[in-house]
């Protein structure tokens, strides 16, 4: 049977948010511990390590047992880095995940991992809705084809060597905006695996919004 890690990066400040967002309500329950949750569920995950404050740490393990935690750095990867370090070496998958992506599926992690152990790497990903410009300045340079276009999401799953690996060669790539761009880098073909546009991330107060009535939408079902 296949036996992966997660990492729950939620290290953020919140600085589009006005506020740190890990710990905000979402229908009477936190947007980590939601994220928390989804791992929990799914039993491919034999560990779960949350890169976060020591304070949200403490009040996420009064309810969930079993949860590792790992200090956050100053940046994303770096934040990862520390997840990383964390990771059971006998686990070869680890999945990646947003903290503030709280309305993730068990059964869309469990797919993601799968594709990973096949592939090296995955990431769940969805098809882009809107056309797409190119803008310079204030012009659009050109509008990209948005059937080959899709917006990325998380868990991302790998290989746990291939992660390191990328990690430790590009780990000073300060433009990347996600890891699966430095395994990219190695030469590593990223599967997709088809998402669901539920999996949005809490960024603006707004998605906090439509994050509660998702949520509301799903009990009535």
């Amino acid at each position: 049977m296949l036996k992966a890690s997660a990492i729950i990066v939620a290290g953020g400040s919140g600085v589009r948010m006005g506020r740190p967002k890990q710990m905000l309500p979402i229908n009477g329950k936190a947007v980590l511990a939601r994220s928390v949750e989804a791992f929990k569920k799914t039993p491919l995950v034999k560990e779960i390590i949350v890169v976060t404050t020591a304070e949200n740490f403490a009040k996420l393990s009064r309810k969930y047992k079993g949860l590792i935690y790992a200090e956050p750095g100053p940046s994303r990867i770096e934040s990862l880095k520390s997840g990383l370090a964390k990771v059971n070496s006998a686990f070869k998958l680890v999945a990646v995940h947003d903290g503030a992506r709280p309305l993730v599926s068990p059964k869309a992690v469990k797919a993601c991992l799968e594709s990973a152990n096949k592939n090296k790497a995955a990431v769940l990903a969805v098809a882009v809705k809107d056309t797409i410009k190119e803008v310079k300045g204030d012009k659009v340079v050109r509008t990209l084809d948005r059937s080959v276009l899709y917006a990325a999401q998380t868990p991302q799953c790998y290989q746990t060597k291939i992660l390191q690996d990328a990690l430790k060669k590009y780990g000073k790539y300060k433009d990347a905006t996600d890891e699966s761009q430095l395994v990219e880098k190695l030469g590593v073909k990223v599967a997709v695996v088809l998402s669901s546009y539920d999996n949005i991330k809490i960024t603006t107060p707004e998605d906090l919004i439509i994050a509660e009535a998702l949520c509301k939408s799903k009990k009535k079902k």
